[in-house]
């Protein structure tokens, strides 16, 4: 399913949030956003998912225009949204958690089928089934987050600073888990403020700065870029 960004513009409160950015994510493509905090990357990622209407521009998935359907509803057409800061159900247990992402299938073979599918990639998850989610470390948290979008069966898997707060060795098997489901077919758009993390995890990225795309190219082109270097990788 090929997403596309067009001259989008969100305001809040008469302050504008995006600038009229575009972007576009082929299908089966990884892509990534990065840029400072109040850049607009959250914002860009609501708006795709239904949860923030833009004052102008378009969204596009596979050349039709979603920018006016509900977030159930977008969800139900592949498009699955893990938020910035986990957010689980911290009373429900996993597995409980996991059913939550399912809840638009009544077959049950074929939930089974996605359970086997996110504890193939979380093992952990699989280990601590029965567990409540507060119980569970940061890291398996953000696992859990990532396992429950990942029971819808998306097409388009949208990711917000999926590594905030993690220890660098969890940071590495989610980056790692993350190229897996890439290449599963999953068309994956990463949001993220470890630019250096961002940019060995996917195939293409866009500079986000004050609401606009101020750069764009490969990941590894951005990665040898100057200014990307002193503005977001410390070199």
């Amino acid at each position: 399913m090929e997403l596309i960004v067009n001259d989008l513009v969100v305001n809040y409160h008469n302050v504008a949030a995006l600038r009229g950015i575009s972007f576009t994510a082929s299908s089966g493509s990884s892509i990534t956003l990065i840029g400072s905090n109040g850049a607009g990357k959250s914002t860009t990622l609501r708006s795709i998912s239904g949860l923030v209407k833009p004052s102008s521009g378009e969204i596009l998935l596979d050349g039709e225009r979603v920018d006016h359907i509900e977030a159930d509803q977008l969800l139900a057409r592949g498009i699955a949204h893990v938020p910035e800061g986990r957010r689980v159900f911290k009373d429900l247990t996993v597995l409980e958690n996991l059913m939550l992402g399912a809840y638009i299938y009544k077959d049950k073979q074929r939930i089974s089928q996605d359970l086997e599918s996110v504890f193939s990639h979380f093992g952990k998850l699989k280990e601590r089934i029965g567990q409540q989610a507060r119980t569970l470390s940061g890291g398996e948290q953000q696992m859990l987050s990532i396992g429950r979008a990942l029971m819808s069966r998306p097409k388009i898997l949208l990711l917000d600073e999926p590594s905030l707060g993690l220890a660098p060795l969890i940071v590495q098997e989610i980056s790692l888990i993350l190229q897996e489901i890439h290449r599963s077919g999953v068309t994956v758009v990463l949001v993220e403020q470890n630019a250096d993390l961002a940019l060995k995890t996917v195939e293409r990225g866009y500079v986000l700065e004050n609401g606009k795309i101020t750069l764009d190219g490969s990941a590894q082109s951005l990665a040898n870029n100057e200014h990307v270097k002193k503005a977001y990788l410390g070199i």
